[in-house]
């Protein structure tokens, strides 16, 4: 008996079908750090924390539930998100790969390399196709923030961090020439004049009654932004720069000159101290760019 031929698909049909099977979103990113290293961050809530922000609950263990929250984007987020990601790790190779689900997505991360060199990739599947750009810019973040995490040196007295921001360079840096803008992102009250030699002000709301001042040393329209620092024992200097990428703006942000211990102002402004602090206004900076200019400042 002839078989029946199969009949064409028709456009409806094959629409239904792709959106079936959405492709999946894939990210890679080589660090500068032994396999071993990059796997015990992946899989250490400590680490975790620091990239989100948040709080983080993670066992490796195949069976096992996890949660991952992003404490400064729920705070900050006009639409009062969630901020946070709960599920089971379906499954683990010590050393290799994690697969976590969690909601309508499944995501895997393997770690590859040898020496002092590896290769982290994410491979994400979600039914959720709208929100597939997302969960993109999401993991190249954290991709991001992961080897900056793990590549920058242990001694030294300066913070280095990196982000991804929903912007144009040019953006970035008229944001934080602004006052209007830079009072919602500390959040509290700015005062800027934005020259090479200008000064500026940030009275922040919280914690109440600190205040941070300083000087800006160089200006570069659309690239990049220098200043002197004052609650450090001797001015520090902070440089701010901005790079266009297929995400939007890398900013990346250098704090030089930071004691590891509190000598001077605030109680606690030492390095790790303003390591936070200098990670939360970019996450700030952050949402408020993805949120289409807008922020929660109560």
């Amino acid at each position: 008996m002839p078989k029946k031929k199969a009949q064409p698909k028709t456009k409806k049909a094959a629409r239904k079908t792709a959106a079936a099977k959405p492709e999946p979103i894939v990210e890679s990113l080589v660090l500068g750090v032994p396999p071993a290293r990059a796997w015990e961050a992946l899989t250490s809530p400590a680490v975790i924390g620091q990239i989100v922000l948040g709080h983080v609950e993670m066992d490796s263990r195949p069976g096992r539930p996890f949660l991952w929250r992003w404490d400064v984007w729920s705070q900050a987020s006009p639409e009062k998100r969630s901020g946070r990601w709960a599920g089971t790790v379906v499954d683990a190779v010590p050393g290799s790969t994690l697969v976590l689900h969690g909601g309508s997505s499944t995501t895997t991360l393997t770690v590859k390399g040898e020496g002092e060199a590896s290769l982290v990739t994410v491979v994400h599947v979600t039914f959720s196709t709208h929100a597939a750009e997302e969960y993109r810019y999401g993991w190249a973040d954290f991709l991001l923030r992961l080897k900056t995490l793990l590549e920058r040196p242990a001694t030294g007295e300066s913070i280095y961090l990196r982000t991804l921001v929903r912007a144009k360079p040019d953006e970035i840096i008229r944001a934080w020439l602004t006052a209007a803008t830079m009072s919602k992102l500390l959040p509290g009250k700015a005062k800027i004049e934005p020259r090479a030699g200008g000064h500026f002000e940030w009275a922040w709301a919280r914690p109440e009654g600190i205040m941070d001042s300083g000087i800006f040393i160089e200006i570069v329209k659309g690239h990049r932004v220098a200043f002197s620092w004052m609650g450090t024992p001797k001015p520090s200097e902070v440089r701010l720069s901005a790079e266009q990428t297929p995400y939007g703006a890398m900013v990346s942000l250098e704090h030089l000159g930071v004691s590891p211990h509190a000598t001077h102002g605030p109680p606690g402004r030492g390095r790790q101290s303003y390591g936070r602090m200098w990670s939360h206004l970019l996450e700030r900076m952050r949402c408020y760019f993805y949120c289409g200019k807008k922020i929660r400042t109560d």
